[in-house]
């Protein structure tokens, strides 16, 4: 959700900067236009109020130093000329050539012009007055200094409004991204609720308005998919609980057919078929344990406490004939230690692993079954001493149906997934590693709820 959030504010990005150099050359522009005109209305009317200060003096026009000094302001300059006078009063730069009489301005008509002296830039105000004695020209300059200050000072003030109403923008867009996509972040709450591999339909009434149809229809697809893994489940376990009586009443068969002085020449073949229908039979079990195994089966709400070691105890017990067969010392290492599952599950996932071991280790091997308890968890773990599982292997060995190459003995590579599968039913983590001083494989599984139970 931050990622859709995050990219809307970088798609927003470069829109609001161009906006903003756009507002930024016009305000350049406005602050230009601003000043100008302003200071040009300023010379304008310092000229005028010179025109008032002229008067005439022994038949020509004179103006009196005081009289400017009270109209000019600090580096103000000006120049007054007329066409038969030429320069009455001023600085000799700014005076324009003086018109003659019959091409002088008319009165009160005003002209702006840059000049350049002194090394610098001056803008002059001229002004056309009429007088007692006739027209006079009045030109007064400023320099460009001081309205390129006062240009800098607005640009800067206005650039410094610009970047305030962008950042006050970008905090509005932020907060209407955010908390208009505010109600997506349930979705995401919702999975995290849920299994890794549990398809739970989504709250639609909690949506917002735009998105309601899509969630329907996005409900309607988990619906579909759920409907066909139940079915998927329910053939597989359907397929095995099948299979199990008539494989049962074979062995039960095959075992009175053995047991005949007749079937002695045939004891090979005999027994050839009963590992076959035996391995059939174990099959058939584990496809059932994996069909209970599934999300869509297991439910959370049915987990209720077990407790390990009496489980630990009883495996041992009954797998310890099979063991002594195959001159494999099968012990226990049982803790208290109760977990919070569905009993049945957690028996196939131990039986599994113990059957896991049995499989592999050499005869004179060693097998041990432990649980125990650490801080909140709580293991169930088998080591044995046989070959091991390489590491490149250990992920792959998860997979149904997968065996190591070369391996040796039955099975159809069914055992390893279905303790995964249980263990992510419960929450669990199951961890592949090797046994003691490098030998053999330690399989342990680690509960997080797990929980110490001193009286199991």
């Amino acid at each position: 959700m931050m990622t859709i959030r995050r990219r809307l504010l970088l798609t927003l990005l470069p829109a609001l900067a161009l906006l903003m150099l756009i507002g930024g050359v016009v305000d350049y522009r406005v602050a230009v236009a601003t000043t100008r005109d302003a200071y040009d209305r300023a010379l304008a009317s310092t000229a005028r109020s010179l025109a008032a200060q002229l008067h005439v003096e022994d038949g020509a026009l004179r103006l009196s130093r005081e009289s400017v000094g009270s109209a000019l302001e600090d580096g103000t300059l000006y120049a007054i000329t007329r066409p038969e006078q030429g320069l009455i009063a001023g600085t000799p730069q700014l005076a324009s050539p003086a018109p003659t009489a019959s091409r002088a301005p008319g009165a009160g008509h005003t002209s702006f012009r840059d000049v350049q002296f002194q090394d610098r830039g001056w803008r002059v105000a001229e002004v056309a007055v009429l007088t007692a004695l006739g027209p006079v020209q009045i030109a007064v300059a400023e320099t460009q200094a001081r309205r390129a200050h006062t240009q800098q000072v607005m640009l800067l003030g206005k650039l410094l409004v610009d970047f305030a109403e962008l950042d006050l923008t970008l905090l509005l867009v932020w907060a209407a991204v955010y908390y208009g996509l505010r109600p997506l972040d349930r979705i995401p709450a919702q999975i995290e609720q849920s299994s890794a591999r549990e398809l739970r339909s989504f709250d639609e009434t909690q949506a917002p308005g735009e998105l309601r149809p899509l969630i329907v229809s996005f409900n309607r697809v988990l619906a579909l998919l759920q409907s066909a893994a139940q079915a998927q489940q329910r053939f597989v376990a359907d397929a095995a609980h099948q299979m199990r009586t008539p494989v049962a009443g074979l062995l039960a068969q095959l075992e009175l057919l053995i047991a005949e002085p007749q079937a002695a020449v045939l004891s090979s073949q005999l027994a050839a078929l009963q590992r076959g229908i035996q391995q059939l039979a174990r099959s058939a079990n584990q496809l059932l344990a994996l069909a209970r195994a599934e999300p869509v089966a297991a439910l959370h709400e049915q987990f209720k406490p077990v407790a390990l070691k009496p489980l630990v105890e009883e495996l041992v017990e009954r797998y310890v004939d099979r063991a002594d067969r195959a001159g494999i010392d099968l012990g226990a290492e049982a803790g208290a230690a109760s977990v919070r599952g569905d009993p049945g599950l957690i028996e196939d996932l131990l039986e599994n692993l113990v059957d896991n071991a049995l499989k592999y280790a050499p005869s004179g091997g060693h097998v041990t079954v432990r649980s125990t308890t650490h801080g909140s968890s709580a293991w169930l773990e088998v080591e044995d001493d046989g070959p091991g599982i390489p590491e490149a292997e250990r992920s792959r060995v998860r997979e149904r149906f997968y065996r190591l190459p070369g391996s040796s003995g039955i099975g159809c590579g069914l055992g390893l997934a279905i303790v995964d599968e249980i263990a992510r039913v419960h929450g669990a983590s199951f961890s592949i590693g090797s046994g003691a001083e490098g030998r053999g494989a330690r399989m342990r599984v680690q509960f997080k709820n797990g929980v110490s139970h001193e009286k199991a």
